[in-house]
């Protein structure tokens, strides 16, 4: 299967999901968004964004850049990306925990590590309530490849851990021209 069939399958697959999961949700192409406060990444072009969760002031601004960044990457490896609704608490203060994005016809939450290794197993362990998919950005030069995996194996594998081991952990280490991207199933890790 060439590159192109296999976007079109994976655009297919974002494109039920969200037919069935979001059918009265408007949607835009993220290169077509302009900001208040900030300026958008380039290379968003393809990827979906929900009219509803384009972001109000400053700080979710900051937050849909990181999301926009983390797709951006996803999308350079052939995934058909789309940025999906928040839904609202009741009480209407922030939003419910919840997957951030549709990748390839599956919820997937993304979370980013500027800090320690340590926080692998933190962003992971939050990323369980809100997805069985995880794609985590490692943006600290200082963990490796091989430091990170040897990390979610142990946490993995320890008695403490009761998270499920169902889905997939998709993680970019590096920044720039330097980062290297790896899918894993998150079963994989099982000794």
């Amino acid at each position: 299967m060439t590159s192109a069939e296999q976007l079109a399958r994976n655009t297919a697959a974002n494109e039920a999901l969200i037919k069935r999961k979001f059918p009265n949700e408007t949607w835009i192409n993220a290169e077509n968004i302009k900001l208040n406060n900030l300026e958008m990444p380039k290379n968003a072009d393809g990827i979906t964004v929900a009219v509803s969760r384009l972001p109000v002031n400053l700080q979710e601004e900051l937050d849909f850049i990181k999301e926009i960044k983390s797709a951006i990457i996803l999308k350079k490896h052939g995934a058909s990306v789309t940025l999906i609704p928040r839904i609202k608490r009741p009480d209407g203060k922030g939003f419910l925990p919840g997957p951030d994005a549709i990748v390839n016809g599956l919820f997937f939450e993304f979370k980013e590590v500027v800090g320690t290794v340590d926080k692998i197993g933190a962003r992971f362990n939050d990323s369980r309530k809100q997805s069985n998919n995880v794609y985590i950005r490692v943006s600290n030069p200082n963990i490796t490849k091989q430091r990170a995996m040897k990390y979610m194996s142990k946490l993995l594998n320890g008695r403490d851990y009761n998270g499920g081991y169902h889905g997939n952990i998709v993680f970019t280490f590096g920044t720039g021209d330097n980062q290297q991207t790896f899918f894993f199933r998150i079963i994989d890790f099982m000794k």
